[in-house]
């Protein structure tokens, strides 16, 4: 999740389509912790859809399309799609708890980590975590990199994508025992528990500043 400082701070007249977030689009959709006090909770979803240039879309749209096309089929679409919402939902609450109260933050790194979070927590609870695995050895490796990169590079928000990647592996824990269940109501416990937990932490958040 790229922190649009940029911009947003600085006022620059012009977008390189690069590294410059569009004013526009902070005004309507980025997420600003202050705004969100201020009840605007939706920028906690409309984030995670918003880039800061082309660029930044690229390199997430790239990372979206080689992991998420493992994990849709290994997850199914239904729970890929909660994951990568629930994981995005994750990023947005640690970017409030922990993140600039008026800086705005857009992307959506922070889903992406929760996929990745999402496979190491479902790999872990079926007992298949180990770096004998080379799925998940490259899995670690990426993460590694990614994390350098986002503590290497300004305008970069970790807080974010620790967040997503937490909210991901949560969601992979609770959903391997139901991956190859035909019950509906123990499919969606999981996406019930962590969405849950996440409401909590958000009325917990407002509570905290009010």
């Amino acid at each position: 999740m790229a922190v649009a400082a940029l911009g947003a701070s600085y006022g620059v007249p012009w977008n390189v389509g690069l590294v410059v977030q569009p004013g526009q689009v902070v005004d309507e959709g980025a997420l600003i912790p202050a705004l969100v006090a201020q009840g605007e909770w939706w920028r906690l979803l409309s984030s995670m859809f918003l880039h800061s240039g082309a660029v930044h879309l690229g390199l997430n749209m790239l990372s979206l399309y080689f992991l998420g096309s493992f994990i849709e089929v290994a997850f199914g679409r239904g729970r890929f799609l909660a994951l990568y919402l629930l994981s995005g939902l994750s990023g947005g609450l640690a970017y409030l708890y922990f993140g600039g109260f008026n800086v705005p933050a857009v992307g959506a790194s922070g889903a992406i980590f929760g996929l990745l979070g999402g496979v190491l927590g479902y790999a872990l609870r079926r007992g298949t975590f180990s770096w004998q695995n080379p799925l998940i050895r490259q899995l670690l490796i990426l993460l590694a990199l990614n994390l350098y990169i986002g503590f290497s590079v300004p305008n970069i928000s970790n807080t974010a994508h620790l967040g997503g990647l937490a909210g991901g592996f949560a969601f992979g824990w609770l959903v391997a025992p139901s991956i190859y269940s035909r019950k509906k109501l123990r499919a969606i416990s999981p996406i019930a528990l962590v969405l849950g937990a996440e409401i909590l932490l958000l009325a917990a958040w407002f509570l905290i500043i009010a």
